[in-house]
């Protein structure tokens, strides 16, 4: 099992890693936004070295991410992305933590796929970004 695991995180590539790393850096500026709530959370969730090509793509990203997360609940109802995602943001803050950790993992692998055009499974995007959190730490 181990060895499936090393091979598979060896087939991902320098993009699907760069996007993994991108959408970490949402999904942890999407947590410390939890504590303290902002106006333009699309602006602020985007890492600033992004070039505006790559800011276009990650609204595009997050909008499908969020989406799909929020696709039960009433945040799917909002108007825009930002409303969007300051519902989410409502929400996370009442999960408990490791429900809170586990959506937070999910959006930075759903990022990552969009970020990707969705060349993987879905599963292989969610261990590659568990693997490239995992080792940050």
């Amino acid at each position: 099992m181990r060895k499936k695991i090393r091979q598979l995180v060896q087939h991902f590539d320098e993009y699907v890693e760069a996007h993994a790393e991108t959408a970490l850096q949402i999904t942890t500026a999407l947590k410390e936004m939890l504590e303290s709530p902002a106006a333009d959370v699309v602006t602020l969730l985007i890492p600033g070295e992004a070039d505006d090509l790559l800011k276009r793509h990650i609204v595009t990203a997050l909008e499908k991410a969020v989406m799909t997360l929020t696709a039960m609940n009433t945040c799917a109802e909002e108007g825009d992305i930002n409303a969007r995602i300051k519902c989410l943001i409502t929400e996370l803050a009442k999960a408990a933590p490791e429900v809170k950790d586990a959506l937070l993992h999910k959006l930075a692998s759903l990022i990552t796929a969009a970020l990707d055009g969705g060349r993987m499974k879905q599963r292989d995007y969610d261990l590659f970004v568990q693997a490239k959190y995992t080792a940050s730490r």
